[in-house]
Order: C-alpha cells, then sequence, then structure tokens
C-alpha cells in the first residue's frame, strides 16, 4: 500500500481506496462527477481537477494528482463525451430519494409495509440473437425464425423490494383496465399489509390514468413515481434483462408461441415464494 499526506488528508492508491472509504461516499463522489458544474456553482460547462476539488470539501485538501489517483480508484476517468437526447427530470433527486425511503420503510417494517417495483415487458414470437458455444468456423448459433408475423405478448410484473417475490400477469396488451386489475391482485397478494408502496415509471396517461390512481386508493396502495426517463432506478428492469439471457435470446419456440409462453410463465414462477438470489442480481442485496 502506498499512500501519501497531501495536506492532513490522505490518498490511496486504487487497490486500496475501496477499502478506505465507505461504499456510500464512493457513490455519493460518483453522483457529483454526473451533476452538472452550474449545480455546484461553477459556470464552467465541464468539470476539471480544480472545480472537482472545489466542489466537495473532502477532496479541497488533495493536490491534483491526488485527486486525479482518486477519482481513477473510485471508477471515474476522463471520457469523450457523446451526443445524446434527454428531458431531465427537475425533480429527480427527490423522487429517487423517495422510493429509496419506501424500501427503507418496508425492510423496516416488513409485516405492516411491502414495497414492490412495477414495470412491464414485452416478449416476441422471433427469438433475439445473441451469443452462445458453438464449434469454430463460418457457422454460427442461430435464432431460427417464424414465417409468420413477430406477434408479441405482455407482461406486467411487481417485484418485492424485500423478499424478491415476483407476482405477474400476461396479456396480449397492457392497457389501464389491465393495470386496475393488476392492482387488486398485488393487494390480494398482500391482503395483510396495513400499507403497499408501488414505485414504477410515469408511463404518459396510463401509470398516472385517473382510474390507476383511484383504483390505487381504493386498494390503499401509494403510486410513487420514479424520475422521467430513468429505467436504472427500477431494479425489475434486471428481471426483464434476465429473462432475455434465460428465455428470449436464441429461443427455438418461433413457430410454437403457447410454448413460448408457458416457458416465460416458468421462468417467472420460480420466484413466487421470494428469491433472495434474484435481490442480489438486481441490486437490492449486496452481492
Amino acid at each position: 500500500m502506498r499512500m501519501s499526506e497531501v495536506g492532513s488528508r490522505p490518498w490511496c492508491t486504487s487497490h486500496v481506496v475501496v477499502a478506505a472509504f465507505p461504499p456510500q461516499q464512493i457513490l455519493d463522489w460518483r453522483e457529483v462527477v454526473h451533476s452538472p458544474p452550474e449545480a455546484y456553482g461553477n459556470k464552467s460547462t465541464r468539470w476539471t481537477l480544480a472545480s472537482l476539488s472545489q466542489a466537495v470539501v473532502d477532496w479541497r485538501s488533495y493536490s491534483p494528482s491526488g485527486l486525479w489517483r482518486l477519482l481513477k480508484a473510485t471508477g471515474v476517468s476522463y471520457k469523450r463525451g457523446r451526443e445524446y437526447v434527454h428531458s431531465p427530470d427537475r425533480d429527480y433527486t427527490i423522487k429517487r430519494d423517495l422510493a429509496q425511503s419506501c424500501v427503507e420503510q418496508a425492510r423496516s417494517n416488513p409485516e405492516q409495509v411491502v414495497t414492490c417495483y412495477l414495470d412491464e415487458f414485452s416478449f416476441y414470437r422471433q427469438p433475439t440473437v445473441a451469443r452462445d458455444w458453438h464449434a469454430r468456423g463460418h457457422t454460427q448459433p442461430l435464432a431460427q425464425r417464424s414465417h409468420r408475423a413477430n406477434q408479441y405478448h405482455r407482461i406486467i410484473g411487481a417485484l418485492n423490494a424485500v423478499t424478491g417475490q415476483v407476482t405477474y400477469a400476461m396479456a396480449k396488451r397492457t392497457n389501464v383496465p389491465f393495470i386496475c386489475r393488476f392492482l387488486r391482485l398485488l393487494r390480494l397478494q398482500y391482503a395483510d399489509a396495513d400499507l403497499i408502496y408501488v414505485v414504477l415509471d410515469n408511463w404518459y396517461q396510463v401509470h398516472n390514468h385517473k382510474d390507476v390512481q383511484q383504483t390505487a386508493d381504493e386498494e390503499a396502495i401509494i403510486l410513487v413515481y420514479l424520475p422521467t426517463y430513468a429505467p436504472w432506478l427500477n431494479p425489475i428492469e434486471k428481471l426483464w434483462r434476465k429473462a432475455y439471457q434465460e428465455v428470449i435470446h436464441l429461443h427455438r419456440y418461433s413457430d410454437r408461441l403457447p410454448e413460448l409462453r408457458h416457458r416465460m410463465a416458468d421462468f417467472l414462477d420460480q420466484y413466487a415464494g421470494g428469491s433472495p438470489g434474484l435481490l442480489r442480481y438486481v441490486g437490492l442485496l449486496p452481492a
């Protein structure tokens, strides 16, 4: 281990910094770097080591090289940007923290409070192309396509943030009446809970529809909306990714759509009783 004193603060080489600082502190530092400098009173459009050192009290005693090493050790580097289009949510931090507080309430009082992450997912007749083990040479793993139209099926699911239990329903499409029925199903699933928080994205004119709101009120469910365009804040998105990995990629049911639906149901049913492993996979438990 190599450490050097800069003022009264040490900087550390990358192989010891993770142990030297709490994980939450490292996450907070990364959030500063991902925020615009204007949010910290700096008029520049990009961060420099000098401006970063003034943005965080803990960094003010670091030399430029020391701060560079600290950032590198926490997974932050100087990278070229890319163009993108985004509609930022001005209340991003407030909505993110509110959703997290719902999870903490359920963890502290699991008998009375349930917090679930809700989302919808589509899977299609035609398999998606992905890597697989295959003999060397010019041949490749094949995604066998049907001559029929690429029909899709919809799933609405809710992931219990404390137990890993998955509640779901399938349909040809997810509309407002279907979502209302699912909320009633969720209340039956957790009939003994005093309060159910459902954390979901703000799907325009659907998740915030007046009928959805009314059904939630009738079932003592509080809808907690995530920031717009922030799917990384919804852990159930990773369950859908797992479904792609285990069911959708290179599947062989393109001409047997009922079997594909049955295979998807089997995949989701394995989490009907809860799963710590799933919670770790989606990031709700430490790995």
